[in-house]
């Protein structure tokens, strides 16, 4: 048997309400009800609008709110609201028009604030330099002098460009080698060499035929600084003086052995030069840097050594060498107790060494104005210079002309030494 069906619930009263008044409620038409007043100035048509509406066509003009067109509106009456909705199109374009513009503007006013930053090289369409690590090659083995001092300015020239500056020891030949690898490198500056004084002079001067040109392939930098020499012996060495040491040299001749750097470096010449001054006679042991000598004169394998003062100084404190004089033409600072060769009756007796930065002729103009001035804030940093000081490394900044300056004094001067000693060396 079928239930009997449930009667329909029954609406809240809130929404038989709600029904009531919409239906009940008269209906409320559409503003506007009736055209505004239409109004022409010369032969434009523009809709009046109510007070205090604002139109967003231009700044200062009233809204022209175009609404629904009755039915039974004038065919002129259609016509102006038909115009009205399409000067309203037009202004809205308009207005999205302005606000690219505006953008656009923002835009360029950013583009040119970057272009203050932008290098010349990148306005050219070429890129800043450097883009990747800069090779810095160094012709003697690691540990001497030319190489700790390669390190420390590699380490803050590589700061200041924002790139590695990686060393390269290239021993070997007396700088020679290096020397023929710089000028076989390309000239965008990635190839650098940090050395001077044995490859732009000494070479020159005793080698009549070089794999490369000084003039041709070298390009100078700048200057960064000068070292003297240290005369040291083994402790077994019965001399504490120079004139001891010049007396055993003339009764033994050829009985001692020295090292030296290389054949044709500034060590080499430089012991030529001592004696050639004194009469004496001793034997030439090459190697391919004066670090690889040290261990052999500590060893007693070498008796004597014109070294630099950073890797001999250490080793007189420490009593493994003896220091007899140095090569320059005042004392050292860090050794005041060392006399100079000059002093000890050997007048006019100065050897020095100097290093600079130098790099592939042809390297841009730019580049090379940019290392230029990066050398210089790294030569004149207080703590590198006081650091090396200590070491008997006397910094001193000068430009690539002061550096070509340096060349033809030296070629003059140690030419004249050469010639006078009679100093040769085997062709290569």
């Amino acid at each position: 048997m079928l239930a009997p069906r449930a009667a329909p619930a029954r609406a809240p009263d809130s929404v038989n309400l709600l029904r009531h008044r919409k239906t009940a409620m008269p209906r409320t038409p559409a503003f506007p009800s009736r055209p505004r007043a239409l109004s022409t100035v010369g032969s434009t048509l523009a809709v009046m609008t109510r007070p205090g509406e604002r139109s967003a066509h231009a700044p200062g003009a009233t809204l022209r709110a175009c609404g629904p067109t009755p039915p039974a509106a004038p065919a002129r009456t259609r016509a102006a609201l038909a115009a009205c909705v399409a000067s309203d199109a037009r202004g809205k374009a308009a207005t999205a028009a302005a606000a690219i513009a505006r953008s656009i503007a923002s835009i360029a006013v950013a583009a040119i604030a970057l272009d203050v930053a932008v290098t010349p090289a990148a306005a050219a369409g070429t890129p800043a330099w450097p883009q990747k690590p800069v090779r810095l090659l160094v012709p003697f083995s690691a540990g001497g002098v030319t190489d700790l001092l390669a390190r420390a300015v590699a380490q803050r020239l590589g700061d200041t460009l924002g790139q590695p500056v990686v060393v390269d020891n290239r021993p070997g030949a007396n700088t020679i080698i290096a020397y023929e690898i710089l000028s076989r490198a390309g000239g965008d500056g990635y190839t650098l060499m940090l050395e001077g004084f044995n490859g732009l002079v000494l070479n020159p001067l005793l080698y009549p035929k070089l794999p490369y040109d000084p003039q041709r392939d070298v390009a100078p930098v700048g200057l960064i600084g000068f070292s003297p020499l240290m005369v040291v012996v083994n402790p077994q060495v019965p001399a504490k003086t120079v004139k001891e040491l010049v007396d055993l040299a003339r009764a033994q001749p050829g009985r001692l052995n020295y090292g030296s750097s290389g054949i044709g470096g500034v060590v080499h010449i430089s012991t030529e030069w001592f004696m050639a001054a004194t009469g004496t006679r001793m034997t030439h042991v090459p190697y391919k840097g004066g670090a690889s000598a040290l261990p052999d004169l500590m060893a007693g394998q070498l008796q004597v050594l014109f070294n630099p003062p950073i890797t001999a100084i250490p080793m007189v404190k420490a009593g493994k060498l003896r220091a007899l004089a140095v090569t320059s033409a005042r004392r050292l600072t860090a050794m005041p107790h060392v006399p100079t060769v000059a002093e000890l009756g050997f007048p006019g007796y100065d050897a020095a060494t100097w290093f600079s930065l130098l790099a592939r002729s042809g390297a841009p103009a730019a580049v090379v104005d940019r290392l230029a001035r990066d050398l210089q804030r790294v030569v004149e940093t207080a703590a590198l210079r006081e650091q090396f000081a200590a070491q008997a490394i006397e910094f001193q900044w000068g430009n690539a002309a002061d550096v070509s300056a340096l060349v033809r004094k030296d070629l003059a001067r140690w030419g004249e030494v050469i010639r006078r000693g009679g100093i040769r060396v085997e062709p290569l």
